[in-house]
């Protein structure tokens, strides 16, 4: 997969594919350790791993619930506690994080218990992180998508087009909505901008 999106970017010298587990803390000092020797110094992060298989809440157990949280908000807090001390080294450059959370943080869906309750979280790490952090000049957002139209989401939602009707603006968001808004968050456009939330849904969340 990571050789497959090397050849998508057209330009294989200047993508480094690297695996990582962001539930590690190895695996992630070396992700950046890596990404810093074949790019230098980091200006964006984008954090956007992670996950949640739905479970009734009274069927949900203690190891699934840790396993959303080691995955979902505490690698993600690695993940931005790491860019932000390389970031901060430095002035003048636009410095950006975006975290990638979900309206699900917003509202309430059967059976997200684990799920949303970690993107909530990282909403509120956002703002505490950029409330810190803004005198550095290193920003941080998040992005909330609403329903997606990715193989995974598609595979695991048996009513994903009955679901994606009931968006006020009539289809599910596409990867390029989402890229568009997160290439928003990161650029100097946005240089005025930290702390918000940023929702990219069609409306889905008015409701």
């Amino acid at each position: 997969a990571v050789e497959r999106l090397r050849a998508r970017c057209g330009q294989p010298r200047r993508v480094a594919g690297v695996v990582a587990d962001i539930t590690d803390g190895d695996s992630i000092t070396s992700m950046f350790a890596t990404a810093e020797e074949c790019h230098g110094p980091l200006n964006v992060l984008v954090a956007n791993a992670g996950s949640g298989t739905p479970v009734p809440f009274l069927e949900l157990t203690p190891q699934q619930w840790q396993d959303c949280i080691d995955l979902n908000l505490t690698g993600t807090f690695r993940c931005v506690q790491a860019a932000a001390r390389s970031m901060v080294q430095r002035e003048g450059a636009n410095r950006s994080i975006v975290v990638v959370s979900s309206i699900r943080a917003l509202g309430a869906r059967p059976s997200l218990v684990p799920y949303g309750t970690t993107k909530a979280g990282l909403n509120q790490l956002v703002r505490l992180a950029a409330y810190e952090l803004a005198s550095t000049g290193v920003r941080v957002n998040a992005l909330s998508p609403g329903i997606t139209a990715t193989p995974l989401a598609q595979d695991r939602n048996t009513l994903f087009e009955e679901r994606a009707a009931t968006v006020p603006m009539g289809r599910a968001g596409t990867p390029a909505d989402m890229a568009g808004a997160a290439l928003y968050l990161a650029s100097p456009a946005a240089s005025f901008v930290t702390g918000t939330n940023l929702v990219v849904d069609g409306g889905e969340s008015l409701y």
